[in-house]
């Protein structure tokens, strides 16, 4: 598993998993525990703060083993997802702005109309009557995913071929804790909020995961891989670890 840096926290959604605790040096840390149809044991920091995933036949020992083996990275991590400035929050409501692609987007309400467009600057949401607020904020989400998937689709595609490989299969990602993963399978997972940065860092975390295809580690090799794909690649390192915490919890 290749996490890349942490993103900001937001209000925690109701937890999923088991909830289990597990010593790490002198800290006794909460973890949510869950099962799956996956080959390895697998472990992020999100909302909920540690979370475990393992296959239906990895019996609970060889689950916290693991951990125990992960345990400066976590402490670690955890400490930085515990620190990290707490994001602005959207308010959907006429005026309110949210950036795409870097740029600031303005979100106009737009009374007895339908849908969802982009046009000038402006993100006109139809406003049915009695329209609830979440529901409002769940359409436009909504939208801002199916934009980042098409997006994200067609980056990955260009740098695969670049790359002189297949295109990978795609998986939105709504993680917390990164930008991106790249699964030994081919499988490449991509956070959706990457939509809110420049196009030039959603580059480079695509590129970055596309390395992995040659290198499943973060090698001089490596980083050669996403030198060729990416050359400008340390400066667009150095941009996102600054840009983190301006996500914006929507």
């Amino acid at each position: 598993m290749q996490l890349e840096l942490p993103l900001a926290t937001a209000p925690a959604a109701a937890p999923t998993g088991t909830l289990r605790y597990i010593q790490l040096g002198s800290e006794i840390v909460s973890y949510r525990f869950r099962r799956a149809r996956r080959r390895s044991i697998g472990i992020m920091i999100d909302d909920d703060g540690l979370r475990v995933a393992a296959p239906n036949h990895a019996p609970i020992v060889e689950v916290e083993t693991f951990i125990r083996e992960k345990a400066r990275w976590v402490l670690k991590k955890l400490s930085e997802w515990r620190a990290a400035p707490k994001p602005p929050m959207v308010n959907w409501s006429e005026g309110s702005t949210i950036a795409l692609l870097g740029a600031p987007v303005t979100i106009a309400l737009l009374p007895g109309r339908r849908g969802i467009s982009l046009e000038h600057g402006q993100l006109g949401i139809g406003l049915a009557p009695r329209g609830e607020p979440a529901a409002l904020r769940k359409r436009g989400i909504a939208w801002i995913k199916e934009r980042a998937r098409a997006l994200l689709g067609e980056r990955l595609a260009l740098y695969a071929a670049n790359l002189g490989v297949p295109t990978p299969s795609l998986v939105l990602s709504n993680a917390r804790t990164q930008w991106g993963l790249c699964h030994q399978d081919g499988r490449v997972r991509l956070n959706w909020r990457l939509i809110h940065l420049p196009l030039h860092l959603v580059d480079y975390v695509v590129a970055h995961e596309l390395a992995h295809l040659r290198e499943m580690n973060h090698s001089a090799r490596f980083w050669a891989v996403v030198g060729r794909l990416y050359p400008d690649y340390q400066q667009a390192r150095i941009e996102l670890r600054h840009c983190n915490h301006r996500l914006p919890i929507l």
